[in-house]
């Protein structure tokens, strides 16, 4: 059945509050894609609101997401999941626009039970991988081990509950939704879903690790902090020791393998499929630009100086729907950004050799 008007308007203007990027490329996808895509994304951020808010008990935020994955897209069950997640949110105390949403979890779920039966089936795997992974990370959190990644190996767990995981309803969506998305051509999407996660997720943890600490997690791998001969405190409290620039260069270089991965998965779609390549390729330039940032400052971690500035997303915007179609030139825009993260990574080891 249509969406109503009323649910249509809240899920579209939630989009932009929770976040800027996404809300950009879910706007440019043709119906029904654009309602579908957007809803799955507010519910990936209702789970990752739930996972986040270290300030409620873990336990009932353990249980509720895995109730969340046996329940969400049951016609008879979900009316009590969504009362549940507004009662625990419901403390006005509980502000921002996350906690927001989740208060109006009735509203995005009646648009999800809205959605054709194909559509709620592209999700269901991973918004069900998603709920249950994110349970394990909270119960991490009960047994009084917080959230401290160790490696490589650690973060990429990690990141693929939260994001891989999207990755793979998005190649689900886009098979459902174009004839274009051939099998073969999902197969060689599928490959590569995960990397597009990974390395998006992660640049997005680049952008919130003060306020991460504050909560006490820490999702850069300690592995990085050992190899530069600091700690995550130290840091902190001394943002510009040019260590810390040492630890960005580890994760900015990590990163780049993915976001490598992630272009290829983006001209994997069809040319002719203009919405969905400006869908996967802005938030890529996006990401890149992003890391290069990371590096140019001594004030690592701190997202005000991370943020891209909304002249500059006109400017990226306007550059890559030009040439959307064009492979090659896609290519080249995303090895000039790739070519000042190296540039940073090597300046940023330089200094660090010079103890400047």
């Amino acid at each position: 059945m249509p969406l109503a008007l009323e649910v249509q308007a809240y899920c579209r203007s939630a989009l932009p509050a929770v976040s800027r990027t996404f809300a950009l490329g879910i706007e440019l996808l043709r119906e029904p894609l654009r309602d579908e895509i957007g809803v799955a994304y507010l519910i990936c951020r209702i789970l990752d609101t739930i996972e986040d808010t270290t300030t409620l008990p873990a336990e009932p935020r353990a249980a509720l997401l895995r109730s969340w994955s046996r329940t969400f897209n049951e016609p008879h069950n979900w009316p009590m999941l969504a009362a549940d997640v507004e009662r625990m949110f419901a403390d006005p105390a509980l502000d921002g626009p996350d906690h927001e949403l989740c208060r109006h979890t009735t509203t995005v779920l009646k648009a999800l039970h809205s959605f054709r039966p194909g559509a709620r089936e592209a999700m269901h795997v991973s918004i069900v991988e998603m709920a249950e992974g994110m349970a394990e990370t909270v119960l991490r959190e009960l047994r009084g081990e917080g959230l401290r990644l160790q490696d490589e190996e650690d973060l990429k767990r990690y990141c693929y509950y939260v994001a891989g995981t999207v990755g793979k309803l998005l190649c689900n969506e886009w098979a459902l939704d174009r004839k274009s998305i051939t099998p073969a051509v999902k197969a060689r999407l599928d490959e590569r879903a995960i990397s597009f996660g990974l390395g998006l997720q992660v640049t997005n943890i680049l952008k919130g690790v003060t306020d991460d600490i504050q909560r006490g997690v820490a999702y850069v791998p300690h592995k990085l902090f050992a190899a530069a001969g600091i700690d995550l405190s130290t840091l902190l409290q001394n943002p510009g020791d040019p260590r810390g620039r040492e630890v960005e260069a580890g994760l900015a270089e990590m990163t780049l393998m993915w976001l490598d991965e992630a272009l290829e998965y983006t001209l994997t779609v069809p040319a002719s499929e203009r919405d969905i390549r400006l869908f996967c390729a802005l938030p890529l330039v996006f990401a890149v630009r992003t890391l290069a940032r990371s590096l140019k400052t001594t004030d690592v971690f701190s997202e005000n100086v991370l943020k891209i500035t909304r002249e500059e997303v006109r400017a990226i915007h306007a550059e890559v729907d030009a040439n959307i179609a064009n492979d090659a030139a896609l290519r080249r825009i995303h090895q000039r950004e790739r070519a000042e993260v190296i540039e940073q990574i090597n300046a940023a080891r330089a200094a660090v050799r010079r103890g400047a």
